[in-house]
């Protein structure tokens, strides 16, 4: 049994209601958080923290995250070019700057199945440390199509299913399709919806089957439709990038998102990146002439889908150039500056996450919660850069970051 750990003193963030709580007190007990109250509970032997008004957040979600891929200038080649210890080591670089920075949870989007799942196992039984790992394993994307070179190819409907079904008995917690090109794959076109709609519609028959949800990567206005007539439930970038000119929002597909309950990840951060990247080195994918107003974009995009009312899902693209493992501050001032409140950006990352995702024990500082628990110097719902240097972070009720000036702990 672990030992349990009383807080005392804390400035809770009640992320729901975008408040802060003064003078609470948090008792954890077995990975999860038994009681928040102002009241203190009678437990003479629990091991305390007096947080002494420190501000105690819930751990940060990152919806969209791709931890084999280095972050460097060229994660594509430099994934090709390495082994599978390489890799693996690559990864748990990754998700140490992730757990350092209090993100508690990820959603990767796509990689090599076999290590993503043995990475994921080896985090989960603490070989290795990390945030809690949500994978997709390999994405599915038609011959040669975006990331072939992690994903697995389908051409029809059956080989979708079968694919599909393998991954969730692998331990796959969701489907990810690549419904259009993208900039990381060199011979793709983010303009070409890529995946027939058929192919969808049984991916997603068969993510329901198993009880799992769906996304599919849309750069592409007809890969967007497609993924919207198909089901999906979350689509990833949605850059609205059309056979020529440069990318232009459409509301009615955003009403038709709003109006189907479809989640957007616009991982605008990656996009400003990477689009800065192209800028000061001169190069871009062969045939993606466009890629610097695409990435861009998604920055104005972001704030289309707030006025149209499109739930947003936080997410990142950690991992492709230029997008370390601790950006999600940065997508999160990237939501303020679209008109989110920073309480509403904050809840993208934290509660409104875990409700998209399924994931009921995270997100909240509620009891029965996992006791993911990030201490701040201050109020992240009035400066969302109080997110970038936590003093303290619990995963599941144990200490997996410390960077106090000096001990809160009292014997």
């Amino acid at each position: 049994m672990k030992k349990s750990t009383l807080i005392t003193n804390a400035t809770l963030i009640d992320a729901p209601a975008g408040v802060a709580r003064e003078g609470m007190n948090i008792l954890v007990q077995d990975g999860r958080i038994a009681s928040v109250s102002p009241a203190l509970p009678v437990t003479p032997d629990d091991f305390r923290i007096d947080a002494d008004g420190a501000y105690v957040c819930p751990g940060l979600i990152d919806g969209h995250v791709h931890l084999f891929l280095d972050a460097g200038s060229a994660p594509r080649a430099s994934f090709l070019n390495t082994g599978d210890d390489a890799k693996l080591q690559i990864a748990a670089r990754n998700a140490a700057l992730a757990i350092s920075a209090g993100i508690t949870t990820v959603r990767d989007c796509g990689g090599p199945a076999d290590l993503v799942f043995r990475f994921q196992k080896a985090v989960q039984y603490g070989d290795i440390l990390g945030p809690r790992i949500l994978a997709a394993g390999c994405p599915l994307t038609r011959p040669q199509g975006h990331c072939h070179f992690f994903g697995i190819e389908v051409t029809t409907p059956a080989e979708a299913r079968r694919a599909v079904d393998s991954q969730v008995r692998s331990g796959a917690a969701f489907v990810k399709l690549i419904a259009s090109g993208g900039g990381l794959t060199p011979g793709t076109r983010p303009s070409e919806a890529d995946l027939a709609l058929s192919i969808m519609r049984e991916a997603v028959a068969s993510a329901k089957a198993n009880g799992v949800h769906i996304s599919a990567h849309c750069h592409a206005v007809e890969s967007i439709v497609r993924a919207l007539d198909a089901g999906v439930d979350i689509i990833e970038h949605a850059s609205f990038v059309r056979p020529h000119g440069p990318p232009k929002f459409d509301p009615e597909i955003a009403v038709r998102m709003k109006d189907q309950g479809v989640i957007v990840s616009p991982t605008a951060i990656s996009g400003v990146r990477i689009a800065q990247t192209i800028r000061e080195s001169g190069s871009q994918n062969g045939h993606d002439h466009d890629a610097v107003a695409r990435l861009e974009s998604r920055r104005r995009h972001t704030a289309k889908f707030l006025e149209f009312d499109v739930p947003i899902l936080a997410g990142t693209d950690c991992g492709v150039a230029s997008t370390p493992f601790n950006s999600i501050v940065d997508e999160l001032l990237e939501y303020v500056n679209a008109g989110m409140s920073p309480a509403s950006a904050l809840r993208s990352a934290t509660s409104d996450s875990a409700r998209y995702l399924g994931q009921p024990l995270l997100g909240r500082l509620e009891t029965n919660c996992f006791a993911d628990l990030v201490f701040l110097s201050g109020n992240p719902l009035e400066n969302l850069n109080y997110l970038r240097d936590p003093l303290l972070v619990f995963k599941e009720g144990e200490v997996v970051c410390d960077t106090r000036p000096a001990p809160m702990a009292i014997p």
